[in-house]
Formats: structure tokens, sequence, C-alpha cells
């Protein structure tokens, strides 16, 4: 049975801990999370402090850059550091340029201008419908409703870390089926999508290409079924996870704030967004960044 986030108790918000690390000026959070203080990314980072934030994202999973004032090009500037940026081939959603993508519920003659407008989103893995689902998307906050629209992550290293040896033997080298049909809902199986649907089987458990760490790569919103399995064990298999891998225990709530630029390690991370009042503007600008087969 699916679970919607609202089911999901609000996490509370974790104070972190100050420390510095090669340079940067850093709040570390649990279970996952890091916000970068006093780093304006209107201008290029040496070569030093741009390794050392990658470093603290493979560390954290997530990161935060509080207080931007960032205009596209300065989010594609960064973006591009990062690595190739996935190009939007839905022209109706692309911005002033191919890699970007604008997250809003703006409406142009009473119809939704921008992608995924409203409401609340399931735990998922961007593009894991993919041969090579995104390594890391960049999320930057230009309008905010007064209350809602939080974005959750889950650590899967930790989730995968935190499963009994007899299930991590029982998951080894199996796929599991990702499909990109939001309109199908989390209980309909790969049979009851629409067939045009694009989808891909990946590995349940992945290892990280930078740091070796292991992590849970099946997600609510978008895997169907396990390959080779009868539909009754994979489904019964596939609830077992998904409800382990969005124990609270392994979340960390983000609550935006103007100025945010946050980039997550899809590898690595699950995330699900809260509901939000339809009434008020919620305005994102997103880039991609292109990932590597899992393996």
């Amino acid at each position: 049975m699916a679970m919607q986030v609202a089911n999901i108790p609000e996490i509370a918000a974790d104070p972190g801990r100050k420390e510095t690390y090669k340079g940067l000026e850093l709040i570390r959070h649990a279970p996952c999370g890091a916000e970068i203080l006093n780093v304006d990314l209107t201008r290029p980072l040496g070569q030093d402090l741009f390794d050392a934030v990658l470093e603290v994202w493979h560390q954290a999973r997530v990161i935060v850059f509080r207080d931007q004032n960032l205009g596209p090009d300065d989010q594609l500037r960064f973006g591009r550091r990062v690595g190739e940026l996935s190009i939007i081939h839905t022209e109706k959603f692309a911005g002033e340029d191919p890699a970007i993508m604008y997250i809003s519920n703006v409406k142009e003659d009473g119809e939704f201008v921008h992608a995924l407008p409203v409401g609340e989103m399931m735990f998922h893995i961007d593009q894991c419908y993919t041969p090579n689902p995104a390594k890391a998307t960049i999320l930057y906050a230009m309008e905010l409703p007064k209350t809602g629209g939080n974005t959750l992550f889950a650590d899967q290293v930790a989730a995968y870390d935190a499963l009994d040896t007899e299930t991590k033997a029982r998951i080894e080298g199996l796929r599991a089926l990702n499909v990109y049909d939001y309109d199908a809902g989390a209980t309909h199986t790969a049979s009851e999508v629409s067939p045009d649907a694009p989808r891909h089987a990946h590995l349940i458990a992945r290892t990280h290409p930078v740091t070796g760490e292991k992590a849970l790569f099946v997600n609510r919103l978008m895997t169907r079924s396990i390959n080779g399995l009868a539909e009754a064990e994979s489904r019964q298999l596939l609830e077992q996870l998904f409800d382990h891998q969005e124990n609270p225990a392994f979340v960390y709530e983000h609550r935006w704030r103007l100025g945010d630029l946050l980039m997550w390690d899809n590898r690595a991370t699950l995330h699900a967004r809260r509901d939000f009042n339809a009434q008020e503007t919620r305005l994102m600008r997103r880039l991609t960044v292109l990932g590597e087969t899992p393996a």
C-alpha cells in the first residue's frame, strides 16, 4: 500500500554541529545533510575550495548554500563544474537554457506553465527509469509558500547498512524495474502503467562510484517490480524495502529559505516533497547532472 508523505511525521529540525573542513565553514546535520556557510556562488570557486565542496557533498549526501542571489548563469556555471548537465526534452518545461527546468505552480491563462506544480510527491530518485540516472540535482529557491513544501531526504547508504544480513544477501544482484508514469500511482504494477512509459531495470543495491559505499536504489514512486520474482513475492519484498528506506531515522527534512541552493546525490538518497498551499507561489529553478550506469 502506498504511504502518503503526509503520514510521515514532521522530522524535528536538527541544530547540527559547526565545523571547518578544508577552508569551508559547515553545519552538519543528522542523519544526512550539511549547510555550507559564507560562500557566494555568484563568484567562481577556486579549485581547492570546489574540490572540498564535492567531498562534503559525498560525505553528507545533501548540501545547501544559504542566502544566495543567483541568476541562471550562476547556477549553470556551478552545475557544469559538477558534471555534464541533462537537457530538458519537454519544451514546455525548459527554461532559458536547455538544461534549466522550472518547478512551480505559476499559471498563465489558467494553465500551469512549469513542471511538478502542486501537491506532495512520494519518495523517489530522479531519472531512475533511464540507463544512466542523474548523479546530482541542483535546486534553487526563488519563491516559497509561507508554510509547507519541505523536501525530505532519506540516506540510502544508512538504509542499506541497517539491513539485516539475510536481506542484504537476498537482494544482492537483483534488479528492479523503474517506470516513469506519475499518473499511475505507486500501487500499480509494471503491466498496469502506460506501455509507452520510459523504464529501466537497475540493481536494488548499487555501489557509489566515488565512495564505494552500497546504497539502496529502489523507490516507492517509480519502482514497479523485481526481475525474476513472482508478482506477489516481488511486491512483498519491495514494500518491505520501501518501508525500511523511508524510516525517519534516515531522513533529513529541509525547510526551505529564499536563496537556498541545494544539491543532493541521487546515487545515495531518496527525496520527497510535502504538500503546500496551492494558492501560494512556489518557484524553483532546477538542473540535473548526468550520471553513470549503476553498478
